[in-house]
């Protein structure tokens, strides 16, 4: 589990050196890439347990910073990146959240990780925490396990995510696919959790495929993106929350 606390600056589009409109139109983000092998693939360290808080306690703690959680898989991990280099890292800089990344390489709602866990773990350990703002994003994992059985976890999750937590504030993005053209696949997914999202009052982000065409941005493998990757990723998110002013 990443915990990472930073202090609200200037906005992520001034502190991140912007890159071609084209690296932020073109279209992507089902949480692509942790499809290779488990062992290649990194892992947050095993959460610490925390007692669940008391019923409504509030999202902020003693200093007034915003506790946010990430869902995701290696590319909300950074899998091959530092921890602050991660979008979940980026974004909650730029708002100034204290952040615990959640995320698993190779996990999906259905597919296992890289320690042979899903999305499942992940919720159930943010569960045990207090986050105001739960950022979760769809996977390229999941293109190729049946989409019923994907519809019924993400809605689950989303669910009880929604019950335990009422004024949280769900942030949900499209899945983050490489420099070639993703599979139709990839827009089932994206659909699936999109749905299971707005079902619970959620913000969903279509963010497109902002890595396609650009393969400087990757890493050797094609899948992962590099630190100006996972920047490029983060500008496309907050250029997507920005007109929606919500309370972060």
């Amino acid at each position: 589990m990443r915990t990472l606390t930073r202090r609200r600056s200037r906005p992520l589009s001034t502190r991140l050196p912007l890159l071609a409109p084209a690296a932020l139109t073109v279209a992507l983000l089902a949480l692509a890439g942790c499809a290779p092998a488990p062992a290649a693939h990194p892992v947050a360290a095993q959460a610490t347990a925390v007692a669940a808080p008391d019923a409504g306690s509030a999202g902020r703690d003693a200093s007034g910073i915003v506790d946010a959680v990430a869902i995701g898989d290696s590319i909300a991990f950074g899998k091959g990146v530092t921890a602050d280099q991660a979008w979940p890292a980026l974004v909650s800089e730029a708002h100034g959240w204290q952040l615990t990344d959640l995320a698993v390489s190779g996990s999906g709602f259905v597919k296992p990780g890289w320690n042979g866990t899903t999305y499942r773990q992940q919720v159930d350990a943010a569960l045990r925490l207090h986050p105001q703002v739960i950022l979760l994003a769809a996977t390229r994992n999941d293109r190729e396990q049946d989409p019923a059985t994907v519809t019924a976890n993400a809605d689950r999750m989303l669910r009880e995510l929604r019950v335990r937590f009422p004024d949280a504030t769900i942030v949900g993005i499209t899945g983050i696919w490489g420099s070639d053209q993703p599979p139709a696949t990839m827009t089932r997914v994206d659909d699936i959790v999109g749905d299971a999202v707005r079902g619970v009052d959620g913000t969903w982000l279509d963010i497109g495929f902002p890595l396609v065409g650009h393969p400087e941005l990757l890493q050797a493998d094609g899948i992962h993106p590099n630190a100006a990757g996972q920047k490029v990723v983060a500008q496309t998110i907050e250029s997507k929350l920005q007109p929606l002013n919500l309370a972060l």
